[in-house]
């Protein structure tokens, strides 16, 4: 097998793993476009049922490797922890001069109170989107395109909320994110770290709308 510098043991995972990438769209779609209830909640739902299917497919999902990894040391995890802040404040930036609107914020919160959609986010929206997007779509996408096509790709992905929105804007906020926690997620290697970049873009988002 060509290694197609992948950061992770050689292996080549079945064609299984790409059904739950197959099925998410349309469950977006149905998330989105068909408001029984509260939009997070749905949404909630939907990367749960993602990831059961995502764990039939790959049953290393849940493993201690796949999530505590711990290769480097602590100073370095503070560092990207800090490349993140610094990151997210020019995507704000950017962002704001498109829009008048939270977009991101509102698309999330809906009608939802603040503290209400912050503690699902935190709670449920943070760990499960990593788990299912940097840790099952990036990782098994990266012993087929190796490391940086696993992360544009796995970005490109994650866009497809934005878009099964109809929202370019949020589209392009998405793949940027996607981008960014990718990249640092295959040089950490640890799921749990994303999760931590990922509730700090949470609260960033509330204390800096966009």
């Amino acid at each position: 097998m060509v290694k197609l510098d992948n950061p992770y043991s050689q292996y080549r995972p079945t064609w299984k793993v790409f059904i739950p990438m197959l099925v998410m769209y349309p469950l977006l779609k149905v998330a989105i476009q068909y408001a029984y209830f509260s939009f997070l909640y749905q949404y909630s739902i939907v990367l749960l049922l993602l990831i059961v299917i995502a764990q039939y497919c790959d049953k290393g999902l849940f493993t201690k490797e796949r999530i505590f990894a711990f290769d480097l040391p602590f100073e370095r995890k503070i560092f990207y922890l800090m490349v993140m802040v610094i990151i997210l404040i020019p995507i704000r930036n950017i962002a704001i001069q498109f829009t008048q609107n939270s977009q991101t914020l509102h698309f999330y919160q809906g009608q939802m109170s603040s503290l209400e959609s912050m503690l699902v986010m935190l709670a449920i929206i943070a760990p499960c989107e990593e788990l299912f997007f940097r840790g099952f779509v990036q990782y098994n996408l990266t012993f087929y395109f190796g490391k940086y096509g696993a992360i544009v790709i796995g970005a490109l992905f994650y866009s497809l909320v934005g878009i099964a929105a109809h929202s370019l804007y949020l589209a392009v906020i998405f793949f940027l994110i996607g981008i960014t926690i990718g990249y640092i997620y295959s040089t950490v290697k640890s799921l749990l770290q994303s999760i931590v970049l990922h509730v700090i873009t949470i609260i960033f988002m509330y204390i800096y709308p966009f």
